[in-house]
């Protein structure tokens, strides 16, 4: 069971990612020495030129200067939309800095995503493929999704609940769709948005399942993200340490 911060990256939608250099700094290296799994730096995209006051940028390189000089336990991630990023841009896998490269796409363009995050994974990072919406997807359009993961192979598939609209019974069932069909050695992650105030329930369902295959959920600081936001880190650690431990 792993956690995911996705606060300057998700979260940067409420301040156009305007963090200032040294804030994000202090955010990734505050949440690395608090034992957060992973943390999301920002995004990959397409822009004329880097600001280092802004968690978005169009290299790898850049994204690396918020990372703090220990890096502990840590992995850290950056996102990138297939359609607004250039796959060239991306330099291979140093060995060191961001590792994992979570892909996400939309209904229209999924399969265009799936062979961007194909692009990716041969530079050498850990990829996750992040569908947007899942909810907006029926059962045989998810099972030929997975199918094209299993494909891949990536590191890890997400289910992303984009406009907050699961509910309990919608989490059942694509969890045991997705499950059931995803190779066994493909992790699952979880992606949740606060619209009906079920993000914290919904993820400790989530949990409560005891898959037989690794799993993380995404959290950003103080559920900071677009109105209304994401599920709050500190309500899920706060349930882990006193129930998962």
């Amino acid at each position: 069971m792993k956690l995911l911060d996705c606060t300057l990256r998700d979260g940067g939608y409420v301040n156009d990612w305007k963090w200032g250099k040294q804030t994000a700094h202090d955010i990734v290296r505050l949440l690395t020495e608090a034992g957060v799994d992973f943390v999301e730096v920002g995004f990959l995209r397409n822009v004329e030129i880097f600001n280092e006051n802004i968690t978005v940028a169009n290299r790898i390189e850049e994204l690396n200067t918020f990372l703090p000089k220990s890096k502990r336990n840590c992995m850290y991630s950056a996102m990138a939309m297939r359609s607004n990023y250039d796959v060239s841009k991306l330099s291979p896998y140093s060995g060191e800095g961001i590792e994992i490269i979570r892909v996400t796409a939309h209904e229209y363009d999924i399969e265009e995503g799936i062979a961007f995050a194909e692009k990716v994974q041969k530079l050498g990072y850990k990829v996750s493929i992040n569908p947007i919406n899942i909810m907006g997807y029926t059962d045989a359009q998810i099972l030929s999704i997975i199918a094209n993961v299993n494909m891949v192979h990536p590191w890890q598939f997400c289910i992303v609940d984009t406009f907050g609209s699961m509910k309990n019974h919608d989490l059942d069932r694509i969890v045991g769709i997705v499950d059931k069909i995803l190779s066994n050695d493909i992790q699952l992650g979880l992606h949740l948005h606060e619209n009906m105030s079920l993000g914290c329930s919904l993820s400790q369902r989530f949990v409560e399942k005891e898959l037989q295959r690794p799993i993380s959920i995404d959290g950003s600081l103080m559920g900071m993200g677009r109105n209304p936001g994401n599920l709050p880190l500190e309500l899920i650690s706060n349930y882990l340490n006193e129930y998962k431990q």
